[in-house]
């Protein structure tokens, strides 16, 4: 029964805030909600991460990259949201208003490293969905290993021989 799931989370504290539609319309409400965030942070020009961890890890590694964000930078707010329940994990680091854009990015390129260290610690994965791209390409490494990099490449080979799909975005 998903409410006694529920209130197991909530007397545990692994869930400080939370619903269970009663209704197909408030489902349908609630799941608007979620398809909206992005869009609702966007006025706050956010940095925007992808990353994954096993489930059974995922408090620990909130807490971590959450207390290492605000040790360093007490005014970025974090904004979690994504797929919790799989471990494909949306990090959001909201830039201060006070910020100049390009400070504010300057700063993220630190907040990445930290990010994928601790995402290397607990074996997760620089990218869940949105795949590496050029911002993660250089992190790569740090949760594959070069026997696995080298299989990446093979495959690439195999069905762009010329390179010509997304060049440039994971290998060069």
């Amino acid at each position: 029964m998903p409410w006694a799931l529920f209130e197991q989370c909530v007397e545990n504290g692994w869930v400080l805030d939370g619903v269970i539609s009663q209704s197909e319309t408030q489902a349908l409400n609630l799941w608007q909600l979620r398809e909206r965030i992005s869009e609702s942070i966007a006025p706050r020009t956010p940095y925007k991460n992808d990353i994954s961890v096993v489930v059974s890890k995922v408090p620990g590694f909130l807490q971590e990259i959450d207390a290492v964000v605000t040790e360093h930078y007490p005014d970025f707010e974090i904004i979690w949201f994504g797929h919790i329940g799989d471990g494909n994990l949306h990090l959001n680091i909201l830039k201060p208003e006070d910020l100049a854009k390009e400070d504010f990015f300057e700063k993220c390129q630190q907040v990445n490293k930290w990010v994928f260290e601790i995402v290397e610690r607990y074996q997760g994965s620089v990218s869940a969905e949105h795949g590496v791209g050029m911002t993660k390409k250089p992190y790569l490494e740090y949760t594959r290993s070069a026997a696995e990099i080298a299989y990446l490449r093979g495959i690439k080979q195999v069905f762009d021989p010329k390179g010509v799909m997304n060049p440039g975005k994971i290998f060069d």
